[in-house]
């Protein structure tokens, strides 16, 4: 690719020339570095067996067909042989994990049906996203790029013994590559593609001194145009712009001490998401959410006029320490610092009507400190030891401007009286404003009613502006063990407990940024039963210049106000497993599982309603399971299998409440299901792999009787086939085609069901969702990967890839804050890209 070329491609970003040339430029800087390397390095031997990966999710190092419970683990050679790089891309091959981007900034981790996906900062998480052993599961702070790892490992069903209180249903342990203290190596990758996508990758790992001391530096950046054209004008919606950076220093003062210190620096800068009106036809354009959208930029005043898009930055600092005091113990201390910072910018209403714009600014930081005692001596005890602790504080600011006009005419119920319209023009709104009021207040001004009515809608704001922000501070302290006795070799029985005490603080406050909602008073005294307070109200509107009452319109004011409580819980797990022979064994396991208590404060929504206060008992899981792992045809075929049952209580979910997304409790749940994964080499050229998960994941009483979880397929399945040729001193070419499908999915735990789609206002029972439509039914995404390598020549690679090659229509969410004001609105899903890149390693 010429220079020319690959300069307009790097124009068309907002990430600079200077920072993808600092990512290749690591590459080449280490390739020269690597010339020096000893010799004797090799290939790949030839041998046909599969390799059985090493993992460390009981915290010591086993082999992934020894671990007794449900793990999928890849290695670095498959993350990049599949082109991983991002969580939704691990998901689609791990059994039992689904991960929803709607935006870096709001990503749901699904676990066997369970989400996490919550930005409040009173919540707790179900599932545990680590780096390196360090909790990073805010959700606003989790989502980083996947690159330069040593490997990955997902944990399913509840593991907050080992992984501690966020860990309800499971964990992904993220584990990046350490420097290496004996050998100087280098790699670097560039790809180009469609939709104006380039990523850049570079590495570089420097011995500073003989084999004990080394730097590995390793960064990438990565782009793509968004694939939503928005007719205001602006960037195209559904853009990524992504900068990541690492430092790693790694110290051996000695052969039984090691030191890791990991620095990470990540930065978005992403055009908007594309929330689509599935109610609202835009001018000159289609309702179809695969079509065009025309969505307001920004607004005057509004965040200080940021456009609709993502900021978010997250700082993390890891010190890891490894101390083998005898040959039997050995000591471990994990350090960790987490700081994110995000601000995105919507368009709710997903339309050019400029009813609402929407800001979430949220923030984060942590410490956590770990020590952990594991003992082994290869005899029939072995087990760990340790306590950890944990502060965190952080904060959500949701913001939202209202053009009052508009909001008049859609809370009268008469904006909206088909599943379809077209868009409203403010002359329209107001209109319809009138009408209603005229109707409303007949009765108390007769024949002034029209004139009253049209001095009301005329008085009311285009821009009124107001926020709430909640709180949220912890201390954690988790005391833990685990011990595993082996009475004869083939068996091996474990019991582990961790208990957790909580110190928690909640706050929220509700502000008006500029006065009183004028509409809110007006709502206030058409919802008054007092004749009197009526009248003081409305004539208060009418005079210029007299003082209001302060009422907000979705948002009342609150002054701020905190609650604080502690708590504390036991988790624990008993799991047996029996080696029948060397290449198959069989486990079963029960784990009860605890997300911790949640303290909820909520200002006012709808004018009228006051502070909300509640403690939500902890979320509790019951869980057992049964599964198998096995090695057949001498190696060449790996079977890893399990089914399970969980019982939930108290099952916190979230739904709409007056413009407000609060959480609540749902009541009893039960999810049963099955994992499969397989992975056979009938050849030395050919390997097949492949997974199926099925879950059952449903509410069991309550308003959610039967409902399916959101986002939790019932099926999921993913293939691939990964076949290789040599063409002599061509080099070695390889064709990687994988497909993953998934069945019906929900975007609401309601599942979108009549009975449950309530009017927004009781005044107005006509106002509220007409139509059956937030779902996605199931569908297929078919990718491809081929690849020339010329192992002799550095090695160098050149690979043409496509992920959804045959440009599957899907959406990645419906409902969304649109839907709280009975107008949903959907993302669509990512469309074909299809690219190139040259890689080398040093």
């Amino acid at each position: 690719m010429s220079v020319s070329v690959l300069s307009r491609w790097v124009s068309r970003s907002s990430v600079s020339g200077g920072a993808l040339a600092l990512v290749l430029g690591m590459g080449w800087t280490g390739a020269a570095a690597a010339q020096d390397r000893p010799a004797g390095a090799s290939e790949a031997d030839g041998v046909t067996t599969l390799a059985d990966i090493v993992v460390t999710a009981q915290k010591r190092a086993q082999r992934l067909s020894e671990v007794p419970m449900a793990v999928t683990a890849y290695g670095s050679d498959f993350l990049e042989k599949v082109g991983i790089t991002k969580f939704d891309e691990l998901a689609a091959f791990t059994p039992g994990l689904t991960v929803q981007e709607q935006s870096a900034n709001n990503a749901g981790f699904v676990v066997r049906g369970v989400t996490t996906d919550s930005g409040s900062a009173q919540d707790e998480p179900r599932v545990a996203i680590f780096y390196d052993g360090v909790s990073a599961s805010r959700n606003r702070g989790a989502y980083m790029e996947l690159f330069d790892l040593d490997r990955v490992e997902v944990v399913k069903g509840p593991q907050a013994t080992l992984f501690g209180r966020a860990a309800l249903i499971g964990g992904i342990n993220v584990i990046q590559h350490k420097a290496d203290v004996g050998q100087a190596s280098a790699a670097a990758e560039l790809g180009v593609g469609s939709d104006g996508y380039y990523r850049a990758y570079g590495m570089a790992n420097l011995p500073l001194a003989t084999d004990k001391l080394a730097l590995r530096l390793a960064a990438t950046v990565r782009h793509r145009d968004g694939w939503v054209e928005n007719l205001e004008g602006g960037d195209p919606l559904q853009g990524a712009k992504a900068q990541a950076y690492r430092g790693v220093l790694t110290f051996r003062p000695a052969e039984a001490v090691r030191f890791d210190l990991i620095v990470n620096h990540h930065h978005d800068d992403n055009s908007g998401t594309a929330f689509k009106s599935g109610t609202f036809v835009p001018a000159g354009g289609e309702i179809s959410p695969y079509a065009p959208a025309r969505l307001n930029r920004s607004a005057a005043g509004f965040e200080g006029g940021a456009e609709t898009g993502l900021n978010r930055t997250v700082n993390t600092a890891t010190l890891l320490g490894d101390w083998r005091l005898t040959p039997a113990w050995t000591l471990s201390s994990i350090s960790g610092w987490r700081k994110f910072d995000s601000l995105e910018t919507n368009d709710p209403d997903g339309s050019s009507m400029p009813f609402i714009q929407g800001a979430e600014d949220a923030r984060g930081e942590q410490w956590s400190q770990e020590l952990r005692l594991r003992f082994d001596d290869a005899g029939p005890l072995s087990g760990f030891a340790g306590v950890s602790y944990l502060h965190e504080k952080g904060s959500q600011r949701l913001s939202a401007m209202y053009d009052e006009r508009y909001a008049l005419a859609l809370l009268s119920g008469l904006l909206i009286t088909t599943p379809t319209r077209s868009t409203p023009s403010l002359a329209e709104a107001q209109a319809i404003g009138t009408g209603f009021l005229t109707a409303a207040l007949s009765p108390a001004f007769g024949a002034a009613t029209s004139t009253v009515a049209t001095s009301l809608v005329s008085s009311l704001k285009p821009n009124h502006y107001e926020q709430s922000i909640n709180y949220g501070e912890t201390d954690s302290l988790d005391v833990y063990g685990d011990l595993t006795w082996k009475p004869v070799k083939a068996l091996e029985l474990t019991a582990g407990v961790r208990w957790t005490k909580d110190d928690k603080t909640s706050a929220v406050q509700g502000d008006l940024l500029n006065g009183t909602s004028r509409l809110g008073v007006l709502i206030g005294a058409l919802g008054s039963t007092s004749p009197a307070t009526q009248r003081a109200l409305l004539t208060a509107l009418l005079t210029p210049g007299a003082p209001l009452p302060a009422f907000g319109l979705f948002t009342q004011p609150q002054a701020l106000i905190s609650k604080s409580g502690s708590f504390d819980g036991r988790t624990y797990r008993l799991v047996g497993r029996y080696q029948f022979t060397p290449n198959v064994s069989v486990w079963a396991s029960f784990a009860h599982g605890r997300r911790p208590d949640v303290i909820s404060l909520t200002p006012g929504s709808l004018p009228g309603t006051s502070l909300t206060a509640k403690t939500l008992p902890a979320e509790e899981v019951d869980s057992f399971e049964v599964g198998t792992s096995a090695a057949f045809l001498n190696g060449r075929l790996r079977l890893n299998g399990s089914i399970y049952d969980y019982d939930y209580a108290n099952f916190q979910t979230q739904k709409f409440d007056g413009g407000k997304l609060v959480t609540i409790n749902a009541g009893k749940a039960k999810s049963p299901g099955a994992e499969l994964q397989a992975t056979w080499r009938p050849s030395e050229a050919l390997e097949l792999f492949g997974t199926y998960a099925y879950s059952h994941a449903r509410f069991s009483g309550g308003a959610y009787d039967g409902d399916q979880f959101r986002l939790a397929p019932d099926h999921s399945v993913s293939l691939g086939a990964a076949y290789s040729r040599s063409l002599g001193a061509l080099g070695v070419l390889s064709v990687l085609p994988t497909y993953t499908w998934r069945s019906k999915v929900f975007f609401d735990d309601a599942n979108d069901r009549r009975d449950l789609q309530l009017p927004l206002l009781p005044t107005a029972p006509g106002l509220r969702d007409r139509v059956v439509d937030e779902y996605q039914d199931a569908y297929g995404l078919l990718n491809l990967r081929v690849r020339l390598e010329r192992p002799a020549a550095g090695p160098w690679a050149v690979e043409v890839f496509a992920t959804n090659l045959l440009n599957k229509k899907y959406l990645l969410d419906a409902g969304n804050t649109g839907d709280s004001f009975t107008f949903p609105t959907f993302v669509r899903g990512a469309p074909r890209l299809v690219g190139v890149s040259l890689s080398g390693k040093f």
